[in-house]
Parts: structure tokens; C-alpha cells; sequence
């Protein structure tokens, strides 16, 4: 099995079985994405304590690269501190954006390294990044500061 076929199958796994797939009754926020252009909608919910991300899940109507991500994301997430997630993000973003990512970071990367080959669908890779971007502004409402929702456009990811 090449390094291809295994991330195809990670990806298919992710998409078709969803971890961390339904509504927290008890989420403390729930923030939602969405990218018009091709329809992708995900509703993230958590709870947090002490900057933790003690339980994390996402509902929505999504492609199977944003339902794969979202769910690689909620199972990166979970347990995580806010600043891991930094990371994380700066990590992914770097890799679709096909800059220079060393092995360490591909190691940290995890699962989420199966959506390096986004890398050469540029317009799919706002689907990858939808719960990145929604996470972002979950992050700063939890945090006590003010963010729009988030919404991809044909360019980039904007605010509205």
C-alpha cells in the first residue's frame, strides 16, 4: 500500500465515519461556518475549562474534505489547550498553502497530514479550512472578544 492509498483511506474513514459528529447538549458556545461556495455548512460546539478543550463536536451538511477535516480536527481538539491549537492551525495552513513542512511537523500534524493532497486542489482548500477558520472565532469569543461569523468567499476566507 503506497503513502497515497493510506491517506486516501484515512480521508475516506473520516469522511464517512465522523468522530465527534453531534450536538454537546451541555456546550458552554457553539460558533458556526460556512463556505458558500460550494455549500459546506458545520456548527462547532465545546467546553472548555481552564483554556482545555475538554469536549468538542460539529454537526452540519459538508463535502467529504471538510467533513474529513472537521473530524480530524475534533479528534486533534479534544483534550488540547487553545495554544496547541495555534499551532496546529499554523501547521496545516502551511502545508495546503504547499510551503516547506518538516518531518517533525508532519509527525504533529497527525491525521491531518491525509489533506496535504488539498494542496493541489486550491479551490478545495477553503473546504479544509472551514473548522479551522470557525474555530478560530470560537476561540476568541471564549476568550471574551468579539468575532464575526465566519464565511468563505471565492477568494479567501472573510468575515461578514
Amino acid at each position: 500500500m503506497s503513502l497515497e492509498d493510506l491517506f486516501g483511506e484515512i480521508l475516506l474513514d473520516h469522511a464517512k465515519h465522523p468522530r465527534h459528529y453531534g450536538r454537546i447538549e451541555d456546550a458552554e458556545i457553539s460558533v458556526e461556518g460556512a463556505n458558500p461556495l460550494c455549500g459546506d455548512e458545520i456548527e462547532l460546539f465545546a467546553k472548555t475549562r481552564d483554556g482545555v478543550i475538554e469536549a468538542i463536536g460539529f454537526t452540519g451538511r459538508a463535502c467529504s474534505i471538510c467533513t474529513a477535516s472537521t473530524s480530524i480536527f475534533c479528534e486533534s481538539a479534544r483534550g488540547g489547550r487553545f495554544t496547541d491549537l495555534d499551532g496546529m492551525k499554523e501547521r496545516f495552513y502551511k502545508m495546503l498553502h504547499g510551503d516547506t513542512v518538516t518531518g517533525e511537523e508532519e509527525h504533529q500534524l497527525g491525521d491531518a497530514l491525509a489533506l496535504k493532497g488539498v494542496a493541489k486542489l486550491p479551490a478545495r482548500v477553503k473546504c479544509a479550512t472551514l473548522v479551522y477558520e470557525t474555530w478560530s472565532v470560537m476561540k476568541r469569543r471564549l476568550l471574551g472578544e468579539s468575532a464575526a461569523p465566519v464565511r468563505a468567499s471565492s477568494e479567501k476566507i472573510s468575515r461578514v
